[in-house]
């Protein structure tokens, strides 16, 4: 029998059901439905549940418990595992694809961690693309924005989501033309994507790669 993981009961008049972007079941329904009606409408949707279940796991991406010992994120697109230790500092093997994390406070040195390297990634990468597209910004800094992966604003200052060092970086590297073509066109018109697809021709595809994963803004 399938089970939601979270029932929402509203002056709704209609039963509704979700699979959000970490495999969780809502359901949405009235007041006064009852479990009965409930459990039969998700048994008649069950084949439409499995299969988003299925494309959500695809994606790889799973919310952290309070112990990050073990848990595997995303970084530069690859697996990265995390392993808690009596260290001080935090220590990354390139060749392991491992982030050995201190005991005490680990998600605070983890988030400190993933903000400066995401800086110094997005500094570098945002240096080479505004040479070769002949243009230039004011500043580049990154923040925890959920929203938005990148933005630009009127006088050329450049900010991107630090979460963006999950994205492999064809990925990234979409995102800082993106952005940077906006310090030419202040809008989504024919002209700003035609200046975007000029340097990434499958920008659509690495898009994708985006909108796939999604849910990697909810993680840290």
């Amino acid at each position: 029998m399938i089970r939601p993981d979270n029932i929402i009961r509203s002056d709704r008049k209609t039963l509704a059901i979700s699979v959000d972007a970490f495999n969780r079941l809502i359901v949405r329904a009235p007041k006064r439905c009852s479990e009965e009606r409930i459990f039969a409408f998700l048994q008649a949707k069950e084949g439409w549940i499995l299969r988003k279940k299925a494309e959500n796991a695809g994606a790889g991406v799973r919310l952290p418990s309070e112990n990050l010992d073990g848990y595997e994120l995303f970084l530069l697109g690859k697996p990265c595992k995390i392993r808690l230790e009596k260290r001080v500092s935090v220590g990354f093997d390139g060749e392991k694809n491992e982030l050995a994390l201190p005991e005490i406070a680990p998600k605070k040195r983890l988030v400190k961690w993933l903000k400066e390297n995401a800086k110094r990634i997005l500094a570098q990468v945002t240096a080479e693309k505004a040479r070769e597209m002949g243009v230039g910004y004011k500043s580049v800094s990154v923040g925890s924005a959920k929203t938005r992966w990148g933005s630009c604003s009127f006088d050329n200052a450049l900010r991107y989501s630090f979460r963006l060092i999950y994205a492999p970086k064809a990925v990234i590297e979409y995102v800082v033309v993106h952005e940077l073509a906006h310090t030419k066109y202040k809008n989504h018109s024919a002209l700003f994507w035609a200046e975007v697809a000029r340097y990434i021709p499958d920008w659509k595809e690495r898009r994708k790669w985006l909108k796939r994963h999604g849910a990697l803004m909810e993680v840290f």
